[in-house]
C-alpha cells in the first residue's frame, strides 16, 4: 500500500489547537511512513511520477496485459504527460508479447504468461523497441476465471528496465476485476516511484540504446 497524507482545510481546523509536539509528531509519522507516502497534497500517484521523470528528463513506455491499458490512461490523463510518455501497448494474449514485445515463445510455455520471468522480458522489449529511458511491464491475473492454486486470482508481476537496472516484482491483490486492475496500476506507478528514488543515480547506461 502508499498513501498520501492531506492537510486539514482550514474550515475543518478552525476549532483545533497546535501543541508543541504536534510538529514532531508529524516528523515521526512522516519517517515511519516514508516509504508509502508519496504525497502530502493532493497530488495523485501519476502526478507524482511524472514529476519525478520529468525532473530527470526521463522517457517512459508500458507494456500491459492484466490492466489494459490503465496506467497509460492515468498517466496521461496528467496534463503536459506527453513530455515524458512515450507510449503504451496493451499486449493481452501471448501473440501480442511475442509480436510487440520479442518475448520468446520458450519464455511463455516454459513460466507461463503471469510470471516474473515474462514481466521482465516485456520490460526489456518495449524499452527497446520503443528507445526510451525506462520501459515498465504488467502481466496478471486480474478475474475472475483464470486463478489457479499456484497462480490466483490477483496475482500481478511487474518489471522494470531502465537506467538504473532492471528490477521484477511479484504482488497478491484481493478485490473484483475492477479494483485488482486498479489496485495493479497503483502498484505499478508506485513501483516507478521507488525505482526513481531509490536507485537514483543518472542517466544513462550501456544496455540503453
Amino acid at each position: 500500500s502508499c498513501w498520501r497524507v492531506q492537510e486539514l482545510n482550514k474550515s475543518d481546523s478552525k476549532n483545533i489547537r497546535p501543541f508543541p509536539e504536534g510538529e514532531g509528531a508529524v516528523r515521526n509519522i512522516r519517517a515511519a511512513l516514508a516509504p508509502w507516502l508519496y504525497s502530502e497534497g493532493e497530488e495523485r500517484m501519476e502526478e507524482v511520477v511524472g514529476k519525478l521523470l520529468a525532473s530527470r528528463s526521463l522517457t517512459l513506455a508500458v507494456a500491459e496485459s492484466c490492466t489494459g491499458g490503465l496506467v497509460a490512461h492515468r498517466l496521461t490523463e496528467v496534463p503536459g504527460s506527453s513530455i515524458y510518455v512515450d507510449r503504451g501497448i496493451v499486449s493481452y494474449s501471448n501473440r501480442a508479447k511475442q509480436q510487440l514485445l520479442g518475448v520468446r515463445s520458450l519464455t511463455l510455455k516454459q513460466y507461463g504468461a503471469v510470471s516474473l520471468q515474462v514481466a521482465h522480458a516485456m520490460a526489456k522489449g518495449i524499452r527497446k523497441r520503443s528507445r526510451v529511458d525506462v520501459g515498465l511491464s504488467l502481466t496478471g491475473i486480474a478475474g475472475p476465471s483464470g486463478g489457479s492454486l499456484e497462480k490466483p486470482v490477483g496475482m500481478v508481476c511487474m518489471a522494470i528496465d531502465g537506467p538504473y537496472g532492471t528490477e521484477a516484482r511479484q504482488f497478491q491483490f484481493w478485490g473484483n476485476r475492477s479494483e485488482i486492475k486498479f489496485r495493479s496500476s497503483q502498484a505499478g506507478l508506485d513501483f516507478v516511484r521507488r525505482y526513481l528514488l531509490d536507485r537514483g543515480g543518472k542517466k544513462g547506461d550501456p544496455a540503453h540504446g
